[in-house]
């Protein structure tokens, strides 16, 4: 095996302290024009302590082709940050920017995180399939639970109150699933109704605020009969 391994990498991380970054630091790293992302301020970090650790963002770089440690240390010198580190896991990084799989650390929002110049990371918090079925046994849990019979009230109240995994598998996976389950508990609360009378405004309001909520279209006029 050869001595000289290759120490480069197409994904690094570092760490930004609002104390001694330069105000404008974003806009420095947009100037690389290199894909990267920021995690919320993390701001109540601890140590085994309990010392409280000093604000900071953890900030990760996506390189298009392999670069070196020097390469990538110009960039975080400009952001007076602390010296780059390669990223052995990219998924796993992405997800500790708000410590999603560590919930002995404070539970940062994901939707705090912000990508730069064209970054994309949908599918590092993508969910097993295993994890999806567990999530999808939720959803019918509350959807029984509360008695909700309309697949847009239903994705009305996912939008709302930030159920981005329930609204991904509502939408993505479960479509069909999640409308008989609906049109099922619509039909035992209303037994002598066998289909609903919806006028057509109603349908066509119905369909403007589901391709808000980013429905496709396809499922849309499956959801509302047109």
């Amino acid at each position: 095996m050869s001595k000289n391994k290759d120490q480069r990498a197409r994904t690094w991380t570092s760490v930004v302290y609002p104390e001694s970054a330069p105000e404008n630091w974003r806009e420095i790293l947009d100037g690389y024009h290199v894909p990267w992302v920021e995690s919320p301020l993390h701001d109540k970090d601890v140590n085994p302590d309990g010392e409280v650790k000093k604000a900071h963002w953890h900030i990760i770089l996506f390189f298009d082709g392999k670069k070196s440690f020097e390469q990538v240390q110009e960039i975080t010198d400009a952001l007076n940050a602390p010296i780059p580190q390669k990223a052995a896991n990219a998924k796993g990084l992405v997800r500790y920017l708000i410590h999603m799989d560590n919930p002995e650390k404070y539970q940062y929002k994901r939707d705090e995180i912000v990508c730069h110049c064209g970054a994309d990371i949908d599918e590092y918090f993508a969910l097993s399939s295993s994890s999806r079925r567990v999530v999808f046994g939720e959803m019918v849990d509350f959807i029984m639970d509360s008695e909700i019979d309309n697949y847009a009230d239903f994705l009305l109240y996912c939008r709302k109150h930030s159920e981005d995994e329930w609204f991904d598998i509502a939408v993505n996976h479960n479509t069909l699933a999640i409308n008989k389950l609906l049109d099922a508990i619509y039909q035992k609360n209303n037994p002598k109704n066998k289909t609903k009378n919806v006028s057509l405004d109603e349908k066509v309001s119905q369909a403007k605020e589901m391709k808000n909520q980013g429905v496709k279209l396809a499922v849309i006029a499956d959801t509302l009969g047109i």
